[in-house]
């Protein structure tokens, strides 16, 4: 199935990639698929230049200057995000948490808060290596960002859960205290320290430069 999908949106981004060369007379660079809400389709494509070009469903160039602004701060936005969201350092949670295990029942309450945020912090990974990314959705988004709340929040049990151990370090068995730095790191690395969605919300001003930079160079008049 997830080898028809990429199919799918192969050619789909080719055959707007070639509409939109055709439109403008000058070579395609990248193309994105953009859902800006649950209804609706464009391709916003990167042209030689740099220009930009933002396509309707039908392959017909969007005339709406709201609509393309709309569109570029959507998929601006989404790829805020995907920067952001590191599969890969999302997954080494999990051996993390399973080299805990040894110490299990004696912190289970600790133990299970990791083990479900190392849960969470997988279907967020899924989430990132989904074929469907090619798809810039908000509505994806929003799922992301649940994924990444409630990994956030099963990691926050996590350190209550062990901030008793802090005081009392020197009297802990050491390879206890390097597992429990080791999970500390990961959850760093992958990103739990701080929300996805305020990450992004602080990044809102460049990605309203960055629209406006696209429809400033979109090749097809706005009004």
């Amino acid at each position: 199935m997830s080898g028809d999908v990429v199919d799918r949106l192969v050619r789909e981004l080719s055959a707007a990639a070639e509409a939109a060369a055709g439109i403008a007379g000058t070579a395609p660079g990248g193309a994105r698929i953009v859902e800006p809400g649950p209804d609706g389709r464009w391709y916003l494509v990167a042209l030689e230049g740099p220009a930009f070009l933002c396509l309707r469903a039908d392959l017909e160039p969007e005339e709406s200057l709201a609509r393309v602004d709309e569109v570029a701060r959507a998929c601006l936005l989404l790829e805020s995000a995907e920067a952001l969201i590191d599969a890969q350092a999302l997954r080494a949670l999990a051996p993390a948490a399973a080299a805990l295990d040894p110490w299990s029942a004696d912190m289970q309450v600790a133990y299970d808060a990791l083990v479900r945020a190392a849960e969470a912090a997988a279907h967020l990974a899924d989430w990132a290596d989904d074929p469907q990314r090619a798809v810039a959705s908000l509505v994806a988004l929003d799922d992301a960002i649940g994924r990444q709340d409630r990994a956030r929040a099963a990691y926050a049990s996590f350190v209550g859960a062990t901030e008793p151990l802090v005081g009392r370090q020197d009297s802990l068995d050491a390879d206890l205290v390097r597992a429990l730095g080791a999970a500390e790191n990961a959850a760093a690395a992958a990103g739990l320290a701080d929300a996805l969605r305020s990450v992004l919300a602080g990044g809102m001003e460049q990605i309203g430069e960055g629209a406006d930079e696209i429809t400033a160079l979109h090749v097809t008049p706005l009004q």
